[in-house]
């Protein structure tokens, strides 16, 4: 009695080879694509400001939060923020945002409404929040757009916060430099 190892005819074996062969070449191909993908900067922690690595420009303070916790998940941002007032009492508020470009509504300090959205660079590695807050002040409502560019410093360690704020007043403008806790 004879064995028979071959089940397939000899160009089914080539045919079959060849498939596992290209199948074998995509699969690396596309493990290439994915790792060369913009990987999202990861800002989640907790940061405490570095005021000597800041530059807070006048009446900056009052946009100068001492202290983030920042969870960032998905398509998600909340970022808890700490600070002195200018009465020299605590605050804490958190805002919420997707990370999807939608627009997402906070309120903070009790009453003033503040309107994002946040959009990541073409390379990932930094988040541009656009907002209005408005606010009341004297009996008039006021209106604030706010820029705040989130990256990482050059060398790796610290959550640069670059801050840019319109008003009827004037312009503010902050580097703030926080240190992870």
């Amino acid at each position: 009695m004879k064995i028979q190892r071959n089940y397939y005819p000899k160009e089914k074996r080539v045919n079959i080879r060849v498939t596992s062969f290209l199948f074998l070449v995509a699969f690396i191909m596309t493990s290439f694509v994915t790792d060369a993908a913009a990987k999202k900067a990861k800002f989640s922690g907790e940061w405490t400001l570095n005021n000597e690595k800041s530059y807070i420009g006048e009446y900056g303070e009052m946009m100068a939060s001492t202290k983030l916790i920042i969870n960032q998940k998905g398509k998600k941002l909340t970022i808890e923020r700490f600070g002195t007032s200018q009465d020299g009492e605590n605050y804490t508020y958190t805002e919420k945002y997707t990370l999807d470009g939608k627009e997402c509504e906070n309120i903070i300090f009790e009453t003033t409404k503040k309107k994002s959205t946040a959009n990541w660079s073409e390379d990932k590695k930094s988040l541009t929040i656009t907002s209005t807050i408005w606010f009341e002040f004297e009996g008039n409502e006021l209106e604030v757009s706010l820029i705040e560019v989130l990256e990482f410093t050059e060398d790796g360690y610290s959550l640069s916060i670059n801050q840019k704020a319109s008003t009827d007043y004037g312009d503010l403008e902050n580097t703030l430099v926080y240190d992870k806790e």
